[in-house]
C-alpha cells in the first residue's frame, strides 16, 4: 500500500494526481487550518478517484507559530514553523496504515522548502528510520528536487482543479494574507500562466 501524506495544499495535490496513491491521508493534529485541509483534500480525493482517510491526533499543545496561534519556537526558520512536524506526520501516518500493509510514505517536499525536515538529508534519515523497524515502511518524496511550478507541470495537474486546493495556514478558509496563501497565488500564476489556462 502506498500513501499519500495529504494536505490539499499545491505540492500534494499534484502528487495525488500524478502518482495515484492506493491511499490519501490527512492529519488532524491541531493545526488551526485543520478543517480546511480535511474539505480540500476530501473534496479532491473525490474529484480523482482516490481514497481519503483522516487521522485525528490532538497535538495543539504542543505546537508553535502562526500554524498554532502561537509565538514562534527559539530556532524557527519560518512564522509557521511547528517543531519536527514532518516526522510527527509520518510517524502518526505510519502508525495507522503499517498493521494494514502500507509499505510506503509519500511526502510532498519540494526543493523550495525553508524547513529542515523537507531537505534531502532529513528525508533520507527518516526513511531510513523507518526501514529499520517493524513493518519496514519505507518515507519518499518524489518531488524534493523540483520546484512547486515544476510538480505542477510535470504533474499536469488541471487548472480546472486549482480552485479545490488549499494552502492556508491559519484559518479554516484561505486568508489571502499567510505565506501559505502567498505561495499559493505565485505559484499557480507562475505554473498556469493566463494564455494557458483552460488548456491544461
Amino acid at each position: 500500500m502506498r500513501a499519500l501524506l495529504f494536505s490539499g495544499g499545491l505540492d500534494s495535490s499534484a502528487l495525488a494526481w500524478w502518482l495515484r496513491p492506493d491511499v490519501c491521508v490527512t492529519v488532524d493534529y491541531g493545526q488551526r487550518a485543520a478543517k480546511g485541509e480535511i474539505a480540500a483534500s476530501s473534496a479532491l480525493c473525490s474529484q480523482i478517484g482516490l481514497e481519503h482517510r483522516i487521522i485525528y491526533a490532538n497535538l495543539s499543545s504542543l505546537g508553535s507559530g502562526s500554524m498554532a496561534a502561537k509565538a514562534a519556537a527559539n530556532g524557527s526558520s519560518a512564522e509557521e514553523f511547528w517543531p519536527y512536524r514532518n516526522q510527527m506526520l509520518v510517524t502518526l501516518a505510519a502508525m495507522k496504515l503499517m498493521p494494514e500493509g502500507a509499505t510506503e510514505i509519500i511526502l510532498g517536499s519540494v526543493s523550495t522548502d525553508q524547513h529542515a525536515d523537507g531537505k534531502t538529508p532529513f528525508l533520507k534519515s527518516l526513511d531510513r528510520t523507518l526501514s529499520l523497524q517493524e513493518g519496514r515502511v519505507r518515507v519518499t518524496a518524489p518531488a524534493r528536487r523540483m520546484s512547486t511550478r515544476t510538480l505542477l507541470r510535470t504533474s499536469g495537474f488541471p487548472y480546472e482543479l486549482i480552485g479545490l486546493t488549499f494552502s492556508c495556514h491559519v484559518h479554516e478558509y484561505a486568508c489571502g494574507q499567510c505565506n501559505g496563501c502567498l505561495k499559493h497565488r505565485e505559484c499557480v500564476e507562475l505554473a498556469y500562466p493566463r494564455s494557458r489556462r483552460g488548456t491544461t
